[in-house]
């Protein structure tokens, strides 16, 4: 961590990835699901990775730490154009869900006016259905849930948008029914 920071600090910089519609995600990320860190709150640990000069953040909904996020951001002081945002809404809710969770729980508790990618975090309601288990029972679910993110892109509150654990089939299902192929599969 240290060298990263000093590298960080140097200048050196954070190899990045063009998403579509020419969005740059940097490849490194602070990941804020509060199980992974020891010996310092989710703020703290945001604030330290904002000050060495990282600028992805990852957070979701089920992890509870954005209004600790948001709040880290706002301490430190680094323009909201240079920070990447990324939050996961939870497995297929719908596209009214999915769009209410975005506009009225992650965009307040993260204190922002858009979020830079928002994925579906899993592709079953269930986590014990995950991975093989909810294909066709939620199907049409996922489509929907995908069509509320889309929505929120046309509207700018999202700048690129994704998934996370999704196989290929449940990828293709998205791309076959929107002509959008999600920009991002995050895998755990």
């Amino acid at each position: 961590a240290l060298a990263l920071g000093l590298a960080l600090a140097e200048g050196s910089g954070v190899p990045s990835v063009e998403l579509p519609d020419g969005v740059q995600m940097p490849m490194l990320a602070f990941g804020s699901w509060p199980g992974s860190l020891k010996g310092c709150t989710v703020a703290d640990g945001v604030k330290q990775w904002l000050m060495l000069g990282g600028r992805h953040i990852d957070t979701a909904n089920d992890y509870h730490t954005q209004p600790d996020v948001g709040a880290a951001i706002r301490k430190v002081g680094v323009p909201r154009s240079e920070i990447f945002l990324t939050t996961k809404i939870p497995g297929p809710i719908g596209k009214q869900a999915a769009m209410d969770m975005v506009l009225n729980v992650s965009l307040p508790s993260l204190g922002v006016d858009y979020l830079d990618l928002v994925l579906i975090h899993f592709p079953c309601i269930e986590d014990k259905l995950f991975p093989n288990k909810c294909g066709a029972e939620e199907h049409a679910q996922r489509v929907d849930t995908w069509g509320g993110l889309l929505e929120l892109k046309k509207r700018g509150k999202i700048r690129a948008v994704g998934v996370s654990n999704f196989d290929a089939d449940q990828l293709a299902t998205l791309a076959a029914a929107s002509g959008v192929t999600p920009a991002v599969n995050q895998v755990e």
